[in-house]
C-alpha cells in the first residue's frame, strides 16, 4: 500500500497575463512574481543548509500549471518562448493536488495551489517557501516523517489527555508572550511537565505521531515565519483547539517549541540540523535544564486544571454530537448519491489531506477535500468534494475500504463500459474499475457500482 500524505491550504484564484509570442501557451506573470519573491524571502538565515532558490516550483493558478526550474519536465509540459526554465501544462496536472512536495517527473518538487481565497502576494510566497521546506526535508532527513495511521486512532475523546493538552498550550503561550527570562523558562517547565503525564495517559504510536508533526511542519512554520519577518510571538491561539485537532495544533505546537528555542539555545539550529533522531520538546527540556530554576514565578493552581477538565468534558461530548450530526447532514444532502463497493479486496488510500478529514465512528471517514484510492479493482479520486468511506478491516482507512458514498451530486454520474471496464465521472469524481457492476435507482438518485 502506498500512501502520499498530502497537505493543503485554500488560497487565491490568480488570472493569467499573456506576454508570449502569438501562438505560444500565454505566460503567467503572477507565478513567476510568486517564485521571485519567494526567492527574495530566502535571501535570509533561514535555515541551515536551505537553499530553495534551486528548488523546482510547481504552480497552479485554476486553469493551468506552471514549472519552473525543473531538470527535466515530464511529459505534458510545454516549454514557454522567452523564458527559460519554465514550462506550462493545461489544466491541473494529476500530481499537483495541495500545497505540498510532491515527486514530479522523478524530482521532488515544492507545489503550491492558488484558488478560492485571497491572499497577498507576500503570503502566497511565504507558504512557497514552506513547502520547499518540505523538499529540502524530504532530501536531507528522510526520518523525519509523522505516521498518518496515528491520526485516525488517535484518542480524541480521552478528556483527562485534552485537559493536559490545553494547559500545555496555555503554558507554552505564556512562555512565548512574558518579557521575563525566568517566568518563560518556567512556564516553558510547566508546558513539558503538563506533556509528560499526557504522554503518560497516550500510546508510543500517538506520542510519536505529535513530535513527528511538530518536526516536520512544526519546523515548516518555523522557516515560514522566518520568511515574513514575523514579529510576534502569538502563535497559539487563545482559543482552544478542538479535541480532534491533532494535527493542526502541531504546526503551532512545533513553531512554539523552535521560537522557545531560539531564546534559550540560540545555537539549537546547528545541531538540531546533526541530530535526526532528537524532537523538539526533548530540545527545549535540555536548554532549560542548563538554567538554573529559582523560584516559580508561574503555575496554574487546582482552580485552572478543574475547569480545564471541566471544559474538555463538555467539548469531548460535544465532538461525539458533532460527528453525529456531520454524518446526517452529509447523507441527507440532496442530488445523486454515489456508491461504489469493493469487498474482496477492497481498495486502499494512495492519498489523501490529512488536514482535511474527520473520523466519525471506528468504522466511517469523511473527506472533505480529497481522495485517492487504489486496488486490484481500479482506482476511484474525488476531488473538491466531500466522500464517506467505510473501513473493511480493524482500522478506519488503513486496512482498506469496503465503500465510499459522494452525495449532494448536481447530476447523475456518467457511467461507460468497453474491454470488461466501468469508468464512472461526476463533478469532482472519477472512477475506474474493472468488471464493475452498475445499478441505477432514478426513484432514490442512486447510483451503485460494485467491483467483484
Amino acid at each position: 500500500m502506498r500512501l502520499a500524505v498530502i497537505l493543503t491550504a485554500a488560497l487565491l484564484l490568480a488570472g493569467c497575463r499573456t506576454v508570449a509570442p502569438g501562438g505560444a501557451p500565454p505566460y503567467s506573470a503572477f507565478a513567476a512574481d510568486l517564485v521571485a519573491e519567494a526567492d527574495r524571502m530566502a535571501e535570509g538565515d533561514l535555515w541551515p543548509g536551505f537553499a530553495p532558490r534551486t528548488m523546482p516550483v510547481a504552480i497552479y493558478d485554476g486553469r493551468r500549471t506552471w514549472l519552473f526550474r525543473h531538470p527535466s519536465a515530464p511529459e505534458g509540459f510545454a516549454a514557454v518562448p522567452g523564458h527559460p526554465g519554465t514550462h506550462v501544462f493545461p489544466g491541473r496536472h494529476p500530481a499537483v493536488t495541495a500545497n505540498t512536495s510532491t515527486e514530479l517527473g522523478g524530482t521532488t518538487t515544492a507545489v503550491l495551489l492558488l484558488d478560492a481565497v485571497r491572499a497577498s502576494r507576500t503570503a502566497l510566497a511565504a507558504t512557497l517557501v514552506h513547502e520547499q521546506f518540505h523538499v529540502f526535508e524530504h532530501r536531507r532527513h528522510p526520518a523525519w516523517t509523522a505516521n498518518e495511521v496515528e491520526l485516525f486512532t488517535y484518542p480524541a475523546t480521552d478528556s483527562e489527555a485534552l485537559a493536559l493538552r490545553r494547559l500545555e498550550t496555555a503554558a507554552l503561550r505564556r512562555a512565548l508572550t512574558t518579557g521575563s527570562e525566568e517566568a518563560a523558562a518556567c512556564w516553558g517547565r510547566e508546558a513539558l511537565g503538563a506533556r509528560a503525564r499526557r504522554f503518560a495517559r497516550l500510546s508510543s504510536g500517538a506520542v510519536a505521531y505529535e513530535r513527528g508533526v511538530e518536526v516536520v511542519e512544526g519546523l515548516a512554520e518555523y522557516v515560514e515565519y522566518r520568511a515574513r519577518n514575523a514579529r510576534t510571538a502569538a502563535v497559539l491561539p487563545r482559543a482552544s483547539y478542538p479535541p480532534d485537532a491533532v494535527r493542526q495544533r502541531g504546526y503551532a505546537v512545533g513553531l512554539a517549541f523552535a521560537l522557545l528555542l531560539d531564546r534559550f539555545d540560540p545555537a539549537w539550529r546547528e545541531g538540531f540540523e546533526r541530530r535526526d533522531s532528537t524532537t523538539l520538546d526533548r530540545l527545549l527540556e535540555d536548554a532549560l535544564r542548563e538554567r538554573t530554576a529559582g523560584p516559580r514565578p508561574c503555575a496554574f493552581g487546582a482552580a485552572m486544571a478543574e475547569a480545564s477538565l471541566r471544559d474538555a468534558g463538555r467539548d469531548v461530548a460535544a465532538l461525539r454530537a458533532e460527528r453525529s450530526a456531520l454524518q446526517r447532514t452529509f447523507l441527507s444532502r440532496p442530488g445523486w448519491r454515489l456508491v461504489i463497493e469493493a469487498e474482496h479486496p477492497p481498495l486502499y488510500p494512495e492519498g489523501f489531506d490529512p488536514l482535511n478529514v474527520r473520523r466519525l465512528s471506528d468504522a466511517e471517514v469523511l473527506h472533505t477535500r480529497w481522495l485517492k484510492l487504489s486496488g486490484p479493482a481500479g482506482t476511484v479520486e474525488v476531488m473538491g468534494r466531500g466522500v464517506l468511506t467505510r473501513a473493511a478491516g480493524a482500522h478506519p482507512l488503513f486496512e482498506g475500504v469496503r465503500s465510499l458514498v459522494v452525495t449532494g451530486l448536481p447530476a447523475e454520474p456518467v457511467v461507460q463500459s468497453a474491454e470488461g471496464r466501468v469508468t464512472v465521472q461526476a463533478e469532482g469524481v472519477r472512477a475506474s474499475l474493472a468488471s464493475a457492476v452498475v445499478e441505477r435507482d432514478v426513484s432514490s438518485r442512486t447510483l451503485r457500482v460494485r467491483a467483484p
